[in-house]
């Protein structure tokens, strides 16, 4: 399931299959940055947002050139992640519940 798609958005957020049943263990695509599981959301999307930025940072310096432009988000760009962050949570639990 997808969240945000880049004809919409800077981010491109979905469901990523990881062939498990267990809740913990569903994946969350940011695709080109990184993949979370919901266990990594739960404990704390502050403490997500900041590995992103952390990533962010390492593809900057890794090749600048390249990177810029493609790179650049505000703070609205990462509340609007949390937003499709939240929607994943929301989404795991309601297809598995306690």
């Amino acid at each position: 399931m997808s969240y945000s798609r880049w004809s919409n958005s800077v981010w491109y957020t979905f469901w990523c299959s990881s062939g498990s049943d267990k809740r913990d263990e569903q994946l969350f695509s940011i695709c080109g940055v990184t993949i979370f599981t919901y266990a990594d959301l739960k404990q704390g999307l502050d403490i997500c947002i900041d590995k992103i930025k952390n990533i962010v940072i390492e593809i900057k310096n890794k090749d600048n050139e390249s990177s810029i432009g493609i790179f650049e988000y505000s703070e609205d760009d990462y509340d609007e992640l949390k937003v499709y962050m939240k929607r994943f949570i929301k989404d795991v639990e309601e297809e598995y519940p306690l």
